[in-house]
């Protein structure tokens, strides 16, 4: 018979994975394995998920992470760019390009380009790094006369490049990634950009293969989770996929507090409902807030709407006891960074308010560490809340 989780023990068991129950002590690539990735739509972002992840960490170690391959930025799961381990990237890129070939597939036809082949092109032409523009230039300059625009219905912004890049095996290069750099990236076949620490030529898994690894990736940094989250936070289309990737696992059945079917791997442990659950700030577009298909084992719908906005936009939070209890924000110019804390309930932010500002401090620390002065800033009147809007020296 499944077990059936309460809502406090999903919860924990879902932050123990991730690492926000206990920042762990393991290198970069390790915790980002472990964590399923850090979204990296904005060059930052995966920075500050990892400092709530993992013990010590430095704007360096990221860094050396990504210049030393061990870590790669790459458009992966639900085809969105992402740092993931090295060794996983072929097994993520695989499954991402499936998704993205099928997508593609039909105004492919209809343009007469063969998107296979086209990709093959690609990357041999990224054998060095290239910008969206020259990668556009060549794959149009390989149907010279064909519109790719014209043949996706609706249109389309960087028609080519999305034909060009579907079926996958492009990553960025630094500078792109690195903090605070928001230059143009440059892509470069991930076979070359990896040479020295993947076996070559790289073993890409057969489809059903590579989908039932990414699936225990997902359920090994998100689990227990329903079928319909796992292919949420993958991106997979189609129940026959999803059924065939799951049946190539050993796995345990639950019952969610709402009544869902969940699965799990079967040697994966949950946590107890009462286990302690300390502040931890989450970053823009945290992978944690986007990976599921119901998303309020974290979340309370009444605070959804101030989480995720209409533009697809999800703010950067911060969790206390085991929920998303507020929305933050970093401003900072050339003497002076702030984060300003926007709590959903007063009276909690009253109750937890001294040790709110403390890990926001030491996430200005992190952030902001050149700078003399540093201050947090409640957004709302919040009584006896230590320190509000108090400046550092």
């Amino acid at each position: 018979m499944p077990t059936t989780l309460t809502a406090d023990e999903l919860t924990r068991t879902t932050l123990s994975r991730q690492g926000l129950l206990a920042r762990s002590d393991d290198d970069v690539a390790t915790v980002v394995g472990r964590v399923g990735g850090l979204q990296a739509q904005h060059a930052d972002m995966p920075y500050v998920a990892l400092w709530s992840r993992r013990a010590g960490q430095t704007i360096a170690d990221l860094e050396d992470a990504l210049t030393g391959k061990s870590v790669v930025k790459a458009t992966v799961m639900r085809s969105t760019l992402h740092v993931v381990a090295a060794d996983e990237w072929p097994v993520l890129d695989a499954v991402s390009a499936e998704q993205r070939l099928a997508a593609w597939r039909a105004s492919a036809r209809r343009a007469g380009v063969d998107l296979v082949g086209l990709n093959a092109e690609v990357r041999a032409f990224c054998a060095r790094p290239r910008s969206l523009d020259e990668v556009e230039e060549f794959a149009a300059a390989q149907y010279p006369g064909v519109d790719a625009a014209a043949a996706i219905p609706g249109g389309v912004s960087r028609a080519w490049w999305r034909l060009a890049s579907a079926g996958g095996g492009l990553v960025h290069v630094p500078p792109s990634g690195l903090w605070g750099s928001h230059v143009a990236p440059q892509y470069l076949d991930g076979a070359v950009w990896l040479a020295d620490r993947l076996a070559l030529p790289l073993q890409v898994p057969a489809p059903d293969e590579a989908r039932s690894r990414a699936v225990a990736r997902y359920l090994a940094a998100f689990g227990p989770a329903s079928v319909e989250d796992v292919a949420r936070g993958l991106g997979v289309r189609g129940a026959r996929a999803m059924q065939t990737a799951l049946a190539g696992l050993d796995l345990r059945a639950y019952v969610g507090p709402d009544g869902r079917d969940l699965v799990d791997l079967a040697g994966a442990e949950t946590v107890p409902g009462d286990t302690p659950a300390p502040v931890r700030f989450l970053s823009r577009w945290d992978h944690l807030l986007i990976a599921f298909a119901v998303r309020d084992r974290l979340v309370a719908a009444e605070h959804a709407p101030a989480v995720y906005r209409r533009n697809g936009d999800v703010l950067p939070t911060f969790c206390v006891d085991g929920r998303v209890a507020g929305t933050w924000a970093l401003d900072r110019d050339a003497q002076r960074a702030s984060i300003r804390l926007a709590p959903f309930d007063d009276e909690l932010a009253h109750r937890h308010g001294e040790t709110i500002e403390r890990e926001a401090e030491a996430l200005l620390d992190y952030v902001a560490a050149e700078l003399d002065e540093r201050v947090v800033i409640w957004s709302q009147d919040v009584p006896d809340a230590r320190g509000s809007g108090r400046g550092r020296r």
